[in-house]
Formats: C-alpha cells, sequence, structure tokens
C-alpha cells in the first residue's frame, strides 16, 4: 500500500483510520508546499514608499550607513529623527535593488535594537513610531535571519495593537503578519503573546485597509497550525467576525477571509467539522461566480476542497443542493489562470474519492475527457494533479477502459521519470491497476516504454518505490510471468484500489 498523504495535495482517504490519514496529510503537505514554485499569494509584503532613489548595492549601504549615524547624532531633535528613519524606510522599500543588502548592513550597524526602542515607548512621538514600524516590516519581509533579529520587536507590536494611533495599527500588523509567514517557530511565538485578542478586536474596525491587512496577517498564524477545539483562536471572537466579513462586497476582504477559512480546515476533521456547522459553506459556495476576480476565486476553491475532503454525507448534500458547482468547475478547468484550473482539479478529485454514486455524477458532466487531456497535455503541476482525480476513478472498469484506449499509459510512464517521489507513487499506482484489470495491458505497458520507465525507478533513494517498481517488472516481464488466465483472475482481485482525498496548500513556509 503506498503510504498516501496529503500535501498541498492530498490525503489517503481510505484503507488506513483517521488518525493516520490526517497525520500522512500533514507530512505531505508540509513536503510539496515547500517544493511548490507555483505559491499562489506571496506570504510576505514590502511596504512600498513613495519618492525613494534608484541605488546600487554600494550606495545602499552608504545610504544606510549615513542615516543610522544621522538618527543617532540628532537625538531628542524629533524632527532630524524622523527625517533620518523616513530615509532609511525609503531605502528598504526600494524595487531597483535586493534591499537585503542594506537590511544587513542596518543589522549590522545594531540598528535593530533603535527601533524597537522608538516602538516600545523610547519616544512619544507617534510619527517616529511609525516610522520605527514602517523599517521594522520591511525587515521583516526578508529572509528568516533578518526576519529573526526583528521578531524582538513583537511584544512592541503587539502592544501597539491596542492603542489609538489608526495608522500604527495597520504597521504592526503588517509587521507582525510578515513575522508569522516566516515560520511556525515565530509564528507560534507571536500566538503565545497574546496577539489573537487584539487581532480579533480590529476586525471590528470601520477601517477597509485595516481590516483586510488583519485577516491576511491572521491567515499567516493560522497557516500550518493545529487547532483543537479548546485553541486559544477559538476563545475570541473570529469566527463571528469572519462570518460578517463574508457579507462585505470588499472582494480583497472576503478573498482573505477565505485564506483564513482555508488554513482553519486543512489540519484537522475537528477544524473542519466547525466551519461546516456553522454554515461557512453556503457562504462560500456563492461567491464561486466566473464574475468573481481570480484572487477571490483561488482561496475560495481551496477552502470548499477541504470540505469536500471532510466526508461523504457533505458532499452529498453539496452536490443535491448547489447544482452550479460542477458547472463553475468545469468552467475553472478550461480557465486561462492556471493556478485556478489546478485549483479545480484539485476538488474535482476531492469529489470523484467519494462513493460510486458521486464518481458517476462528475463522469456524466463530462469531466473525464477534460482530466484527460489535461494530463496528457498540461504543465507538470497540471498533471500532477489531474493523475490523483483520475486515480480516483480508476477502479471503475467502464472509465478505465476509456482511459487506457485515450491513451492514458504514456504519459503515466512519462510522468513516473519526475523527481517526485508523491507523484512516481501515483504513477506506479497507476500502472499497477491498469495491468490488473485489463487484459492488453502488458503489451501495450510495453510498447509504450513501460519497462524502461519503471527500471528508471529502481534508481530513486526510496527502496520503496523502487522495490515496488522492480516487483512489477519481475511480474508481468520476468521469468514467471507466463500464468494462465485463471491466475491473471486471481491477480485482479488481489488488487487493493485506495482513493485520494486531495488536500490544502497550506503547511511550512
Amino acid at each position: 500500500e503506498i503510504p498516501r498523504i496529503m500535501a498541498s495535495k492530498r490525503v489517503l482517504k481510505r484503507g488506513i483510520n483517521r488518525t493516520r490519514a490526517a497525520e500522512n496529510r500533514r507530512q505531505l503537505q508540509d513536503s510539496l508546499r515547500k517544493k511548490d514554485r507555483l505559491a499562489m499569494r506571496d506570504k510576505r509584503r514590502r511596504i512600498a514608499k513613495e519618492g525613494h532613489k534608484a541605488f546600487t548595492a554600494e550606495q545602499g549601504k552608504a545610504a544606510i550607513r549615513a542615516a543610522i549615524m544621522g538618527f543617532r547624532e540628532h537625538r531628542g531633535d524629533e524632527g532630524k529623527q524622523v527625517e533620518c528613519l523616513n530615509e532609511i524606510s525609503r531605502i528598504l522599500s526600494t524595487d531597483s535593488y535586493d534591499p537585503d543588502v542594506a537590511i544587513d548592513h542596518l543589522i549590522e550597524l545594531k540598528f535593530v535594537d533603535d527601533l524597537i526602542s522608538q516602538l516600545g515607548g523610547g519616544t512619544k512621538s507617534a510619527e517616529l513610531q511609525l516610522q520605527a514600524a514602517w523599517c521594522i516590516t520591511n525587515i521583516a519581509s526578508g529572509t528568516h535571519q533578518q526576519t529573526a533579529h526583528v521578531a524582538e520587536a513583537c511584544p512592541e507590536l503587539i502592544q501597539a495593537l491596542s492603542g489609538t494611533n489608526q495608522k500604527l495599527k495597520e504597521h504592526a500588523v503588517w509587521a507582525l503578519g510578515n513575522i508569522a509567514a516566516d515560520g511556525k517557530k515565530l509564528r507560534n511565538r507571536i500566538v503565545k503573546m497574546g496577539a489573537f485578542l487584539p487581532l480579533s478586536n480590529l476586525l471590528q474596525s470601520k477601517d477597509v485597509g485595516l481590516v483586510r491587512t488583519t485577516c491576511w496577517a491572521i491567515s499567516n498564524m493560522l497557516k500550518g497550525r493545529e487547532l483543537t477545539t479548546s485553541d486559544e483562536f477559538y476563545k475570541h471572537s473570529f469566527m463571528k467576525s469572519f462570518w460578517g466579513l463574508l457579507e462585505s462586497k470588499e472582494s480583497t476582504i472576503y478573498a482573505e477571509v477565505c485564506w483564513c477559512i482555508a488554513y482553519l480546515t486543512s489540519r484537522d476533521e475537528s477544524g473542519t467539522a466547525k466551519i461546516i456547522e456553522a454554515g461557512f459553506a453556503q457562504r462560500i459556495l456563492s461567491a464561486l461566480d466566473e464574475k468573481s476576480p481570480v484572487a477571490l476565486l483561488i482561496p475560495a476553491l481551496r477552502t470548499m476542497g477541504n470540505m469536500l475532503a471532510y466526508n461523504d454525507d457533505f458532499n452529498q448534500k453539496v452536490l443535491s443542493t448547489c447544482k452550479h458547482l460542477l458547472n463553475f468547475l468545469a468552467v475553472c478547468m478550461k480557465h486561462e489562470h492556471r493556478g485556478l484550473k489546478k485549483e479545480a482539479i484539485w476538488v474535482v478529485g476531492n469529489i470523484l474519492a467519494g462513493p460510486k454514486e458521486h464518481v458517476e455524477v462528475v463522469i456524466k458532466s463530462g469531466f473525464l475527457p477534460v482530466l484527460l487531456e489535461i494530463f496528457q497535455k498540461g504543465q507538470f503541476d497540471l498533471k500532477r494533479e489531474a493523475i490523483h482525480a483520475l486515480l480516483n476513478v480508476a477502479k471503475y472498469d467502464e472509465p478505465l477502459e476509456f482511459m487506457v484506449k485515450q491513451g492514458v499509459i504514456p504519459p503515466v510512464l512519462s510522468l513516473m521519470k519526475v523527481d517526485e517521489r508523491d507523484t512516481i507513487a501515483a504513477c506506479i499506482q497507476f500502472i499497477e491497476i491498469i495491468l490488473a484489470r485489463n487484459k492488453d495491458a502488458v503489451r501495450l505497458v510495453e510498447e509504450a516504454g513501460g519497462i524502461d520507465a519503471l527500471e528508471t525507478v529502481q534508481t530513486h533513494p526510496d527502496g520503496s518505490l523502487w522495490d515496488r517498481a522492480g516487483g512489477i517488472v519481475d511480474k508481468y516481464w520476468g521469468e514467471d510471468a507466463d500464468y494462465d488466465d485463471d491466475e491473471k483472475e486471481t491477480e485482479k482481485e488481489k488488487v487493493e484500489y485506495p482513493q485520494w482525498r486531495l488536500g490544502a496548500h497550506t503547511g511550512e513556509s
């Protein structure tokens, strides 16, 4: 049995218990997320500033050094210090060169301590605090090492969330969002410091920009986080606020809330159950409209995909009451936006992981030829999604015969040669099913170069893969391959067909 896990994607739906499935889901989620070069959104943001100059790396370092010296020389002169911080924030936000060089130089000069001091009460000047927060935010948009230096500012940033300065609040939220995007360790650190309470309060603000940034920061804190029903998150008013914000006509806020819900439904069944019981499915489904912007549709589809990985009863309810869903998914699978197409394939795959009646609904809606075309002609990331969806159909004789006749074998063998364990395992599983259930499969696989493809797998560092690939070669083309028809039928009955629930693109950054 292939250990089927959920990654930025998948989880084994049957064949292992739910506890193991959840753990497998998290493992693959983390591993593939790191490899996914088509991340749908930039989890860190650098604040741009008008009027910045074009710098070379050396000019940037010199300018940073001069501004820092000026700031330290003019202690007590608020106007001069504001000018110096303003210059530093301009340098850090420039797009004319890699600002990491300037950030590293700022850290070498130990100026982060100065910034934290200004933010935490070293000055009564609101403008100095604001400029310090601006600098900290852009430093936190840098590398892991750079972010770790400004993470010391978390207590001051969290304190600023409860202040009266609206601009400072937004910059503090922005900085915390960037720090949380760095990874699990800093994310948990922020949560333990009590960030959830003031963040939940900010969602009540009438300032659209502040609410949008707050939702984005919250989504970064939820990413990869396992929540129990007693988690600190559920002790605050987030769910109520999210419900209200999904009535917003502001699509960017709607999208950020969808990202939050996507992360809440990606880690465990209890979180998904909470979201479904609260009625969020209908709200999310209402956003699935061709007129909605792609930036909203991607997190909305991802959230629905997570919900559709929950259980078959929920899926039956969605399929019977939301007739437009399949039509909308069909449109997305033909959309020019690759990311949207990828999400739609994944959602369809989750439906196909259900019982036979759900599979029949999808097939009758004409999805199988579309999936096959994407699998045969699409880019690698789309093929990776499509093969897992097609695997959920392969246990049924009629669609399997259709796929074989349409030439599914060559692209499966071609995909088997990629250097990604999960995809190779899926290809091996597919070939096993075809060989066991199609009377012409041994000849078709051999003619398509199947023996060479399987032998290529035997060089993979994962021994379980080459053991399985080698076993197929020995079974069908080895010395003992000439067994009679009765033996073939016996082998066919022994084949197991685990179905894959696909998952969510979360995990560690």
